[in-house]
């Protein structure tokens, strides 16, 4: 029930799409919206609430369940400071306009520790996690993962199964899990690893058939 999609995803068709597939056709109740905001340069205040008012309207409702930070790292970090986009998201949420505050974040432990640190209004992060970047010194999984325990905020995983890589295993690696347990496909092995961690609110698959839709719903049971 927890529907993820973007301010540019799909140059704004998907926020459409889940209005008019979901928003439209189920009680408000029954499901929750998760968007994001980007911030490829500094922009103002009333640029920012033109942007969720858009939002607002693609999906035909009138609040936002998750409202994330959209791709904090590297530069961009300045770029949501220097707009004024942290005192932005806390002041719609004091307005009802979206009921939860966070962001999405792809940087070292370092930088995030650095955010966490002065913004404890963030509620949630949500980070790359899967079992090939756990370890990664590039992604960070697991470093990243223990900040957010270390402050207490809740993590949505994306890329559990790193874009469908993990489905298309060679062989070698193929047979391990095999033989580990036979009956698991290579996504529940993904997935699973992800449920595993006790500080995951929500897993986030991607999915393009009705098949792995159904498959990926299993494993969550």
């Amino acid at each position: 029930t927890y529907c993820d999609t973007a301010f540019t995803y799909l140059n704004g068709n998907s926020e459409k799409a889940i209005g008019e597939a979901v928003v439209a056709r189920y009680p408000r109740e029954s499901f929750t919206i998760a968007t994001k905001t980007p911030m490829f340069k500094p922009i103002t205040k009333e640029e920012m609430y033109e942007r969720l008012h858009t939002q607002l309207a693609r999906f035909g409702t009138d609040h936002i369940d998750y409202y994330l930070l959209h791709n904090i790292g590297a530069q961009r970090v300045q770029y949501f400071e220097e707009s004024g986009a942290w005192d932005f998201v806390k002041e719609i949420k004091e307005k009802g306009y979206v009921k939860h505050i966070g962001f999405s974040f792809h940087d070292s432990a370092e930088v995030l520790d650095d955010i966490l640190t002065k913004h404890p209004e963030a509620e949630f992060v949500q980070l790359q996690i899967n079992y090939v970047d756990w370890l990664s010194d590039n992604v960070q999984s697991k470093k990243n993962y223990e900040v957010c325990c270390k402050h207490g905020k809740p993590v949505v995983v994306m890329e559990p199964i790193k874009g469908g890589a993990l489905v298309s295993l060679p062989d070698e690696a193929v047979e391990v899990l095999k033989a580990a347990n036979p009956n698991m496909s290579l996504a529940e092995w993904a997935l699973r690893y992800v449920e595993s961690l006790d500080n995951v609110a929500v897993v986030l698959s991607g999915m393009s058939t009705i098949d792995q839709m159904k498959e990926n719903a299993d494993n969550m049971v």
